[in-house]
Parts: structure tokens; sequence; C-alpha cells
């Protein structure tokens, strides 16, 4: 199962539509709290994470995920955030890959299929 989290709406569900069109089991967030209640129901084994966030931003949300979840693997993204220090940030967040958008659907599911 792959959580995604993203308050930027189109990219969420377009994404969802991609990962759910090749067999994915998808949950969608929009906010940070919404993902830590997908986790608490149950914890994914992928989460692509937005670094902008409504309500905390994705690098504090990755380092408390893998404080708590070990196990999750987390691909941070961003639209924003496109420079050498934030990939570094989301690295000593603990996330696995960051990736800037736009992804396409290949790269998308290029990225899935490497950590799942």
């Amino acid at each position: 199962m792959v959580i995604l989290v993203d308050d930027f709406a189109p990219s969420l569900h377009l994404h969802a539509r991609v990962l759910r069109d090749r067999g994915w089991k998808v949950r969608e967030a929009d906010c940070a709290e919404t993902a830590r209640r997908l986790v608490r129901e149950k914890p994914p084994k992928l989460m692509l994470l937005d670094v902008h966030l409504p309500d905390t931003n994705g690098f504090a949300l990755c380092r408390e995920l893998r404080a708590e979840h070990p196990e999750i693997i987390v691909v941070m993204t961003s639209a924003t955030y496109r420079d050498e220090a934030s990939r570094v940030s989301a690295m000593y967040a603990g996330a696995a890959d960051y990736l800037c958008e736009p992804i396409s659907a290949e790269s998308l599911v290029q990225v899935v299929k490497r950590y799942l």
C-alpha cells in the first residue's frame, strides 16, 4: 500500500490515479494530520510525501514518521523546493529519495516499483 500526501489536489489525484491504474492500493492525504491518521490505521510500505503541507512541513513529518515507523519508505516530493539543500534536508529527515515535480507518470511508476 502507498500513501500519497500532498495539499495540491490536482497532483494528489493524478498520482493516485496513475498508481491505482497500475494495480497499487493507494490512500490519499492532503495534510499531515490525515497522513498520521492513515498511518495509525494501517502503516503503508511506501509514502510519497510533499514538502509543503498546510499544517507542518514534510521534513518534520518525515522525521516523525521514520522515528515511529522505521519500516515505512518515504519518498519526498516538491514543486517548490527544487534545490540541493532541500534534497539534503530530505535525506537527513530519513527520506529514501527526493523527486522534483512535475513527475511524469512513467517516473512515478518507476520510483514506486524501485521501492516496492
